[in-house]
């Protein structure tokens, strides 16, 4: 939806109308901007482990620090992501190695801990000897870049979402938690240690099995609604399976069968059909993340001669590191249709860790493009704490951005076909503006941005 008052469009349009500048030419191409919008990194589990033990013959691992909390493991993960970027931009010119750089990169995080801690270990290493300061709005605040914007918390947007959701499914949870059957008794064999698949009626008396948690749309009345039944209770399952296997667990010595990074790619299939249906349902992408779309095209609009009436995050800093969660970039991406794959990993999947990266490069005529990938350590890269470096890297996918990508190598887009793709896909009616972005009060329990976590990813069970 186009800004009533139309005032990017008429910046979009200097913007276009500019000529290369004359003696601008240069060998090569030259990295101006770049906003690293990424999940937070391993965390514990969200619930104990006799709570997940509640559908499992073995018990589950114990992780040392509190439920949501990013463990040790997981710092070190970041470190070793920040290792890698802070090679790649010094590579690349965007960094040089020195006190300055301090001054060239900015952090955000959500509120959460575990995404606060993130950024600070991707900090030590991104922009060592730093001692960055990660920004965050005060504990009780909302903050509408992962939260969502006022305008979501309300009765009529979560009603308005309920109705986009239903209408994706007949309005039969039931039926679309049947099509997830197969990962569910992959999952369901995998929990209760059975040798068929799937497990007899008998298998495991006690323990509470997937196939008897009821379906339904719930009806909660702010925010963004949830599905609930089999598919969902194995989404918050398999997160918390992913989790403790990237932060190194022994499960074989706590007697579980059977469990590797193929059965992992096998059994998340419902996690992410459950992002798939309620996070990248159009009208929930454009309620929730119009907000985090507005200030994202600022910031790759900085240093332009263009505008929006969104202030940039981080100001004039060439480096902006977001760090958020799995829906923070599920939401992001159903609103602009960006999609991904890496191997070992299901399509669309957020790794901790991982992040959509944007990029405004200025070619050597002077024009400037936006480039977009996503980039994530492998199961085996996590697991393993492997050293990232430009020869061993971690896994990366170009991301075609609709509306304004090419069909060149990495699927450039300029930037003035980026701006106007942006400005099409944001409503205004759920964007804060710069005289508004205060941070309020939270509206709700329900945060837009946390995806199966932001439900508490494993109170289901």
């Amino acid at each position: 939806m186009p800004f009533p008052s139309r005032p990017l469009s008429r910046a979009l349009l200097a913007l276009a109308l500019l000529l290369p500048l004359a003696g601008t030419a240069a060998a090569q191409e030259t990295l101006e901007k770049v906003l690293i919008l990424k999940r937070h990194g391993v965390r514990a589990a969200m619930s104990s482990p006799e709570r997940l033990g509640e559908f499992s013959l073995r018990p589950w691992p114990r992780f040392a620090v509190p439920a949501g909390h990013l463990t040790a493991n997981g710092a070190q993960l970041e470190r070793l992501f920040g290792d890698y970027y802070h090679a790649l931009y010094r590579q690349s010119g965007l960094l040089r190695g020195d006190r300055g750089d301090c001054g060239r990169a900015y952090y955000w995080a959500n509120r959460t801990q575990r995404t606060i801690a993130s950024a600070q270990a991707l900090a030590q290493t991104l922009t060592p000897g730093c001692d960055a300061r990660v920004h965050h709005v005060a504990d009780g605040d909302s903050d509408p870049l992962f939260d969502g914007p006022p305008a979501l918390h309300t009765p009529q947007a979560a009603a308005l979402a309920r109705a986009a959701l239903a209408g994706r499914i007949g309005a039969d949870a039931q039926a679309w938690n049947a099509t997830q059957q197969d990962a569910i008794d992959s999952l369901q064999a995998l929990l209760l240690q059975c040798t068929q698949r799937p497990c007899p009626a008998d298998a495991a008396p006690g323990k509470r099995r997937l196939d008897a948690v009821p379906a339904e749309l719930s009806d909660q009345p702010r925010g963004i609604p949830g599905i609930e039944g089999p598919a969902a209770t194995a989404s918050g399952l398999t997160e918390s399976l992913l989790m403790a296997w990237a932060d190194g667990h022994d499960f074989a010595a706590l007697g579980w069968q059977g469990l590797d990074e193929a059965m992992l790619l096998r059994v998340f299939a419902p996690h992410q059909a459950e992002f798939a249906l309620r996070l990248r349902a159009p009208d929930v992408a454009r309620m929730a993340s119009s907000h985090l779309a507005a200030r994202l095209l600022a910031t790759l609009l900085q240093g332009t001669s263009a505008a929006t009436p969104y202030p940039a995050i981080g100001g004039d800093a060439p480096l902006v590191v977001v760090s958020g969660h799995d829906g923070t970039l599920t939401l992001l991406a159903g609103l602009l249709g960006l999609h991904w794959q890496l191997p070992g990993y299901q399509p669309d999947q957020t790794a901790p860790g991982g992040a959509l990266v944007f990029e405004r490069w200025r070619r050597a005529d002077g024009s400037r493009v936006v480039r977009v990938r996503y980039t994530a350590q492998s199961l085996a890269q996590m697991r393993e704490r492997r050293v990232l470096d430009l020869d061993a890297p971690p896994l990366s996918a170009t991301v075609f951005v609709p509306g304004c990508g090419s069909a060149s190598e990495r699927f450039d887009c300029a930037l003035a076909d980026f701006a106007r793709t942006l400005d099409r896909a944001i409503d205004p009616a759920y964007a804060v503006a710069a005289d508004g972005d205060a941070a309020r009060p939270r509206a709700g329990s329900a945060d837009a941005g946390h995806g199966d976590e932001g439900r508490a990813a494993i109170k289901r069970p």
